[in-house]
């Protein structure tokens, strides 16, 4: 809409100025017509009357100074009839539309000089020769063609009047639609600021209430971050006193326990660490829409981190029937970086490869060197979990990443936030985690890390 706005406003000037550019020559012809045509032929008009005079005169008298009379007339008449022939010459020259009043006007002076011609050599043999007979002037053929002059000097002028008149027309013409473009434009220019204006305001108001909408979508997640932040709390404490008095039970300082007892309480143990880690995982949640994760960048050795992940986690997967590799990697790569945060991601990424990995399978972690663009262009480390479970379809890769977001439940524990949270952390700490492997062939997730010198 803008954009119309300022080409209407472009065409507002173009216009006028196309339209001059056009009608210049129309309105220089018009000026040649307006004046110095008209003028000449009053000149002509003059001169064939003061000629015609002298003529009369001196056949009356035959005084020399009459016939000085009669061709001084003649050669100012002479000399207005060339500098019409040459402005009728010019005026074909001009561009124009239609030339039809122009060439009647060519015609009518070729005409005139024509008679002009004859009466001249009429003039030269009846009158100005030696007198023979008094009254020769008015001999009928003579003035038979010096009437014709006449009519054809007054024909040639409403010839140039007709020209001068088509050529006004043109003007008028061209200035009419110049002015019914300029309104036309106008009022598109004037409605089209209107809608815009109209859009502005509407704009305006969308603004307002997108804003509204922003600010009661984070009063939501603030409220939805306190209210998770204070029921994880108060959980905690019965679930630790749940804990607690089952490793009495356990420790058998409430008396001994029978076989099918112990294993009784060991299942309790297990279910209130796993509601103990989903409570962990809730307030890691709350605390990443909220914006308070932290990172404590320092210089570590990245082999280290990996290492001690792997191993924090190879009695579960053991425990599950799976073999855990760490890939023998001697690099001394130096990475600046969060190790507690590494490790929370790697262990979210283990966890997930240990619950979906069936027993006998294998897992392996590698640490890899690649030049991955990122937005930034800087080079990337690439820590890869691989394992050999069902695999992930290509449209769900995306879709694990959401909060509360599993695949297939079925008996394998969890609420589908380790994943999420894992991203989470990973961009926060400059990198990201994406996952690949066809379906029934394996999984491979992956930490990218950004290699940089200083925090």
């Amino acid at each position: 809409m803008f954009a119309f706005v300022v080409l209407s406003l472009a065409a507002l000037i173009a216009i006028p100025w196309a339209t001059d550019r056009r009608l210049r020559p129309v309105q220089v012809e018009m000026n040649l017509l307006a004046d110095t045509a008209r003028s000449l032929m009053t000149q002509v008009h003059l001169h064939m009357a003061q000629e015609g005079s002298a003529m009369d005169d001196y056949v009356d008298d035959r005084d020399p100074e009459t016939l000085h009379r009669f061709r001084t007339a003649d050669a100012l008449k002479r000399a207005a009839y060339k500098r019409l022939d040459s402005l009728v010459a010019d005026l074909g020259r001009l561009p124009r539309q239609r030339l039809n009043e122009l060439d009647l006007a060519r015609r009518r002076l070729t005409d005139l000089l024509s008679l002009e011609s004859r009466w001249h050599a009429a003039v030269d043999s009846n009158v100005l020769a030696p007198p023979r007979t008094l009254g020769t002037r008015h001999d009928p053929a003579l003035e038979a063609v010096y009437d014709s002059m006449l009519v054809t000097a007054a024909q040639l002028d409403q010839a140039l009047t007709a020209t001068a008149r088509e050529g006004r027309e043109r003007i008028d013409e061209g200035e009419r639609l110049q002015q019914r473009a300029a309104a036309l434009l106008s009022l598109l220019a004037l409605a089209a600021a209107a809608a815009t204006w109209r859009l502005s305001q509407r704009a305006h108001v969308f603004a307002i209430e997108a804003e509204e909408r922003r600010a009661a979508l984070a009063e939501a997640m603030a409220s939805r971050a306190r209210f998770m932040r204070g029921v994880s709390h108060d959980l905690k404490n019965p679930i630790h006193a749940i804990d607690g008095h089952a490793q009495l039970l356990e420790d058998e300082l409430r008396g001994p326990l029978t076989a099918e007892q112990r294993d009784s309480v060991a299942r309790i143990r297990r279910s209130v660490r796993a509601l103990t880690g989903l409570i962990e995982d809730l307030l890691e949640l709350a605390r990443a829409e909220a914006g308070q994760l932290t990172v404590k960048l320092d210089q570590v050795i990245l082999r280290e981190v990996v290492r001690d992940a792997v191993e924090e986690h190879r009695a579960a997967a053991e425990a599950a029937g799976l073999a855990l590799v760490h890939a023998d990697d001697r690099s001394e790569t130096v990475l600046v970086t969060d190790p507690a945060r590494v490790a929370q991601v790697l262990g979210n990424l283990l966890s997930n490869a240990i619950k979906y990995t069936p027993r006998g399978g294998r897992i392996e972690v590698a640490t890899e060197m690649l030049a991955r663009p990122n937005a930034d262009g800087g080079a990337r480390l690439a820590i890869h979990v691989d394992d050999d479970g069902p695999g992930i379809p290509a449209d769900k890769r995306e879709e694990i990443f959401g909060e509360f977001t599993r695949l297939e439940s079925g008996d394998t524990p969890g609420a589908g936030l380790g994943l999420s949270i894992a991203r989470r952390v990973a961009r926060l700490l400059g990198g990201d985690v994406t996952v690949d492997g066809e379906q029934r062939g394996g999984t491979r997730f992956t930490l990218w890390l950004p290699l940089r010198s200083a925090a």
